[in-house]
């Protein structure tokens, strides 16, 4: 769990701060500077903008604690941070202080404040939350325990190729098997899983799953893979055309 959350710190620090601050100009400067690893400045830009209840600021601040960029990481400063920015509707700042809850990283561990943060970001289209949602349902982990609900959110984290989803909701699918379709899904996510996620090639039940299905499920399951791979390619293909 803990290497997940690194991944994903990662991620914002290093990808999608140039695109979130291209909407939030009062951190744009120290977006920049953290882009280009200059962190310490970003830092000292952030803390006087995040004091004054910048939410942008606030998010980005508890980037910078949880990853221990500029800053001796420290992720109950990290989860102080993302509270304040979550209160102010940022989504991003919700999946994030969800996830140190969930993990119990810098605050108590509590799973079902965590599914009330992550339920708006989930919302909106985020597949971190929508996962962590989805696996939340199938286990009952803050939440009632609730198959069809597990599936829907996790169908839409999967649908977003999320790797971790995919595989989830191929066992989940399973493990329900309320008709025949259920089964040829499963084939298909399990096996997309595999194909596009090499720690879900190890871990993958689709060998299992394979061998419960006949060969007029294969071919569908298939069938159902080679249609999420044409949707991917297309968004792709329309997403570097741009507006």
């Amino acid at each position: 769990m803990r290497r997940v959350l690194i991944h994903l710190v990662t991620f914002i620090l290093f990808v999608a701060v140039p695109v979130y601050s291209s909407i939030a100009s009062s951190t744009d400067q120290a977006a920049g500077a953290m882009k280009h690893g200059d962190f310490k400045s970003a830092v000292d830009q952030l803390r006087p903008l995040a004091a004054k209840g910048d939410p942008n600021a606030q998010f980005l601040l508890g980037l910078l604690y949880d990853a221990g960029k500029g800053v001796a990481q420290d992720q109950a400063a990290a989860a102080s941070w993302y509270r304040k920015a979550a209160k102010q509707d940022h989504l991003l700042a919700e999946v994030y202080l969800g996830i140190l809850l969930y993990a119990g990283q810098g605050v108590k561990q509590n799973y079902a404040e965590a599914a009330h943060w992550f339920k708006a970001p989930a919302d909106s289209g985020n597949d971190q939350a929508q996962f962590y949602l989805g696996s939340m349902y199938a286990s009952g982990t803050g939440v009632k325990q609730d198959n069809d609900e597990a599936i829907r959110w996790l169908t839409k984290s999967a649908a977003r190729e999320n790797t971790r989803a995919m595989g989830m909701l191929a066992t989940t699918l399973f493990s329900r098997s309320h008709d025949d379709q259920d089964l040829v899904n499963a084939y298909a996510w399990s096996h997309l899983a595999a194909e596009l996620d090499q720690i879900q090639a190890m871990t993958s039940a689709r060998g299992v799953i394979e061998q419960y299905c006949n060969a007029d499920q294969k071919k569908r399951g298939k069938a159902v893979m080679a249609e999420w791979k044409r949707k991917w390619s297309d968004e792709a293909k329309a997403q570097a055309l741009g507006p």
